[in-house]
């Protein structure tokens, strides 16, 4: 380690600046030789020297060099300035031969970057607050010439936590790693200034009330004793400003302080105090009335801000309902208090009866869709001046470019409490568009453009609607290398007729030029580049970077995308994505409670960019009364060069199956999987996948009435295939409002595939969301499968076959206790099911919901006893408490069509929807 001292770092900044101004000069003889005697030199085998914090292909796509390109200074030298954009470099030196297929030799000198800063010594408070206040920051540059700037930054913000004489030595050390140190920070604090007196100097005296025990240093966190800091002082300041407001100071002052001889005094005026009361009120509370008066927030009392007040409380009684609403300030006021008093007369609450339109040829029913104010809700007369603006905006979009609202005349029934709205309107005439033309561009393009505009001759004619398409075509040339395009509007008015005619500037077209990478320490420069749609020479399309930006937040591995733009000296424009790396690893875990496992837990360790591929491993281990289960999973997310996911995932799990009502043992399974298989998204709402699993499963002292076939007892080996196809429109996988989610699945399993069983299954599911109001959603799901066994196995096994009853099935029976049962009242399964759900999910506020449900299904041995007679039916209702990864809920089903001694209904705890 060595040490970094003022004298050193002035040295050393001497030291580089002559090299630099050497190697410039060297730079500038070497190129006007070039100039001079290399025109028809050409690039043969390029050798980089130096170079390892990026590969060899990225600094070649930032030097657009390649082997067989003529030697060219220009464009090596807007090479040269594009690779120090990157922000690893030095120092760049190119050298080429003067022959055609010269040797190209590129020596680049790396910089030094931060690979973790290390605190030690007498630290004056916790490290991490250290990291915060000291600038430089780890995979940062070293640069040792912010050193003397950021220990001193350092140094000031100890002090002021009490410690006046810090001194703070720094050293690097190298690292295994290229180009990466270490930094060391060697903190000592020294002794801190302790506070032994402490004087709270009132300007003015307190009221007896509005004095804590122990006066106002009881307020304080700073006492007789503690360390002198300056940022605990401050806050504590703050508290005391709080405290005096909430005892009716509205203005008061605390401060100035100083800290003298060990004593700290701090001046506090806390002024007049402000009480603000309310007298006539019943419809609305004093304190909701309270909060429209703004004394307290902005520390002032005068008669502007009564008016204000007043216009507030007003503005509220206005929207709920009280359009005769008076209210009367009185102010009683000497030289400790001020008391305002609001009197109100709050009047009569008044509902709309009927909203009538005169002097229109428009549907009235259309009209009123456009007001604010509504039939049957309450009155607000402050709304009246908004919906005369609203009209006339519509009739503007309609054409009617000179209608105008004459008045809106109220008539109120004061006994009845209703009022009925008249709105008499001036329609005037209609105008329309009598031809649209685009000139300034070639005619392929006007033709797409006309297209785009999407106005036409007949059409009403207002100014939105021109500008909107104005925007469009803005936008078309933008996303078409026309950065700098115009579109002006030319109109010809004729009467009620007007001919619009778009002039198209273009401007000079341009193209994407080089990209330049910079932030991605741990991830690979192929990880971002796969993601990126552009390529050099298309032409400049911004939508293309907002699509590539949301990609690159997709990945899961950057907090902050940014990507700007550089124009270059050939007329192009070089992207520049600027990066932040987010934290890849991340650990998980949760515990719960349901009706049938009882208490559970989970714990899940993740890292989402191994080997900086964005390649992810995870770790989850899952525990219940009834169930353990470990996962290994693995995803590589672009397999065989495309972006196929393939995920891998190993599984063990050991499971207690019992018959919930009496809780006894039907089973026991412990199985070992592997499942590999590749995802392939066909569209933005329809997903196919298929994978490939083998399983080794155990089952154990089962109850003799659930064995249907000898493969229901010993182990098992089950090898399948398991294709499926997915369609989700859903607007929120954890909460949906609107939207479908379809699919179909299939496992077969066969000889072929060494397994020891033979069958196929198949199920079909498909759930709809449909939001009928604000606070309401309704949800239809229909559910069902068949299996079929085939050569020699005579039975489904037992692991494969369908269950239902339960939390997410039909919730009027326990777990898996719907459907065929043995000799013993155990549930066997069978080999088809049927199941529906309706659900009208209601938001009440605050997070909570109410749900009631109807759930249908049933379970049959076989396919071919499939019966829609004997559906089970249950009704009930649920409760929902919002999370962010789904809803808490509680259900209780009742059963519709109950067998003799069948319990009524069954009570349900689980997290997220049912489907």
């Amino acid at each position: 380690m060595r040490d970094l001292n003022t004298d050193g770092i002035r040295k050393e900044s001497w030291a580089v600046f002559r090299f630099i101004a050497g190697v410039l000069l060297v730079v500038l003889c070497f190129f006007m030789f070039w100039t001079a005697s290399s025109a028809a030199a050409t690039v043969g085998h390029i050798e980089i020297k130096g170079l390892s914090s990026v590969t060899q292909r990225e600094f070649l796509d930032i030097f657009g060099v390649r082997e067989g390109d003529p030697v060219d200074p220009a464009k090596i030298s807007l090479g040269i300035k594009r690779a120090f954009l990157k922000g690893l470099f030095d120092d760049i030196l190119v050298f080429a031969g003067e022959d055609e297929n010269a040797e190209m030799i590129i020596t680049v000198r790396e910089r030094e970057f931060i690979r973790k800063i290390y605190i030690r010594g007498d630290l004056p408070f916790p490290e991490r607050v250290i990291r915060e206040y000291f600038p430089i920051k780890e995979e940062q540059p070293l640069r040792h010439d912010l050193f003397l700037q950021a220990t001193d930054q350092l140094k000031d913000k100890i002090a002021r936590y009490g410690f006046p004489g810090p001194t703070i030595t720094t050293g690097i050390e190298k690292t295994d790693r290229p180009n990466r140190v270490n930094l060391f920070l060697i903190i000592e604090a020294g002794p801190p200034l302790i506070i032994k007196d402490l004087r709270l100097t009132m300007i003015s005296p307190l009221s007896p009330a509005a004095t804590p025990a122990g006066g106002l240093a009881a307020v304080m966190r700073l006492s007789v004793g503690s360390v002198y800091n300056e940022i605990k002082l401050e806050e504590d300041m703050r508290r005391i400003t709080e405290f005096l407001k909430k005892e009716g100071y509205y203005r008061p002052v605390v401060g100035p302080y100083s800290y003298k001889d060990e004593g700290l005094e701090i001046a506090i005026n806390p002024g007049r105090r402000l009480a603000v009361k309310i007298d006539g009120n019943s419809a609305l509370s004093a304190g909701r009335l309270q909060k429209e008066a703004p004394f307290f927030e902005v520390g002032e009392f005068h008669d502007e801000l009564v008016e204000e007040t007043i216009a507030k409380m007003l503005a509220l009684y206005h929207s709920e309902g009280y359009p005769f609403a008076q209210i009367a300030p009185v102010i009683n006021a000497d030289e400790n208090l001020i008391e305002i008093t609001f009197f109100i007369f709050e009047g009569e609450r008044v509902t709309v009866s009927a909203i009538e339109f005169g002097g229109v040829i428009l549907p009235g029913k259309r009209l009123k869709e456009v007001l604010s104010i509504k039939e049957g809700e309450y009155f607000n007369p402050d709304l009246t001046e908004k919906d005369r603006d609203s009209l006339k905006e519509f009739y503007g979009a309609l054409g009617f470019l000179e209608a105008s609202v004459k008045g809106i005349r109220t008539d109120i029934d004061r006994v009845a409490g209703t009022v009925r709205l008249a709105v008499d309107v001036d329609e005037g005439k209609k105008t329309e568009i009598a031809s649209v033309d685009i000139s300034g561009t070639a005619p392929d393009t006007k033709e797409e453009l006309m297209r785009l505009v999407g106005l036409k001759a007949g059409d009403p004619y207002n100014e939105v609607d021109i500008s909107d398409a104005r925007f469009r075509m803005i936008e078309y040339f933008n996303n078409h290398g026309y950065t700098t395009a115009d579109i002006s509007v030319q109109r010809n008015m004729d009467k009620d007729k007007v001919a619009v005619t778009f002039v198209v500037t273009e401007g000079k077209k341009k193209f994407f030029g080089r990209t330049i990478i910079k932030g991605n320490r741990k991830t690979k420069y192929e990880v971002i580049r796969r993601e990126l749609q552009h390529s050099e020479g298309h032409p400049y399309n911004n939508g293309v970077l907002a699509e590539e930006r949301q990609k690159l937040y997709r990945l899961g591995l950057f907090t902050d995308v940014e990507i700007g733009t550089i124009d270059n000296e050939q007329g192009k424009k070089d992207i520049i994505i600027r990066l932040n790396e987010g934290n890849a690893g991340s650990v998980e875990y949760g515990f719960g409670y349901a009706e049938h496992e009882r208490f559970r837990g989970f714990a899940e360790v993740s890292y989402r960019n191994l080997w900086g591929m964005n390649r992810e491993m995870l770790l989850r281990a899952e525990m219940s009364r009834l169930e353990k289960r470990y996962i290994l999973q693995y995803n590589e997310p672009w397999f065989l060069e495309r972006p196929l996911p393939l995920r891998l995932f190993f599984l063990h799990e050991k499971r207690d199956e019992i018959n919930t009502p009496d809780r006894r043992l039907l089973y026991s399974l412990s199985r070992y999987s592997m499942l590999a298989g590749v995802e392939k998204r066909l569209s933005g709402t329809m997903k196919a996948d298929l994978y490939y699993e083998f399983s080794l499963v155990r089952t154990s002292d089962v109850q003799p009435d659930v064995v249907l076939t000898k493969e229901d007892t010993g182990t098992l080996a089950i090898s399948s295939i398991k294709p499926s196809l997915i369609y989700d429109t859903r607007d929120n996988p954890f909460d949906p409002q609107k939207g479908i989610l379809a699919g179909a699945t299939m496992k077969l399993a066969s000889f072929v595939l060494f397994s020891e069983t033979n069958f196929a299954k198949i199920e079909l599911f498909g759930s709809s969301y449909h939001k009928l109001g604000r606070r309401v959603t309704l949800a239809v799901s229909l559910r069902g499968g068949v299996a079929y066994h085939f050569g020699q196995t005579s039975e489904l096994p037992l692991v494969e076959r369908f269950f239902l009853g339960g939390r997410s099935t039909v919730r009027g029976y326990e777990q898996d206790t719907l459907g065929p049962t043995g000799s013993d009242g155990n549930p066997t399964g069978g080999n088809a099911f049927l199941m529906g759900n309706i659900e009208l999910r209601t938001f009440l506020g605050r997070g909570i919901g109410l749900v009631p449900f109807i759930d249908m299904g049933n379970v049959w041995r076989t396919v071919g006893g499939m019966n829609p007679g004997d559906l089970k039916y249950t009704a009930g209702m649920g409760l929902r408490y919002s999370t962010p990864v789904g809803p808490l809920r509680v259900d209780y089903g009742f059963k519709l069509n109950r067998e003799p001694r069948e319990s009524r209904g069954e009570i349900h705890f689980s997290v997220g929807h049912a489907f």
